[in-house]
């Protein structure tokens, strides 16, 4: 096989693999909802614990402005 192209075939599985990596660190909701804390204004100042709930649906908070 041409290393040019076993070298896009690695490449791709790598990126396959980093990506099942990231949904699944991303799949666990106490995790997301640190990232959420700190990135969204909505979230911001809540506790990771109580966002956890919001995570599936529901009722999202809502800022004031």
């Amino acid at each position: 096989m041409d290393t040019e192209i076993k070298n896009a075939v690695s490449a791709t599985d790598q990126d396959a693999q980093y990506d099942d990596k990231a949904k699944r660190l991303l799949g666990n909701k106490i995790i997301l909802a640190h990232i959420l804390v700190k990135t969204i204004d909505e979230f911001k100042g809540m506790n990771p614990k109580d966002v956890v709930s919001y995570i599936e649906g529901c009722c999202v908070p809502v800022a004031h402005v």
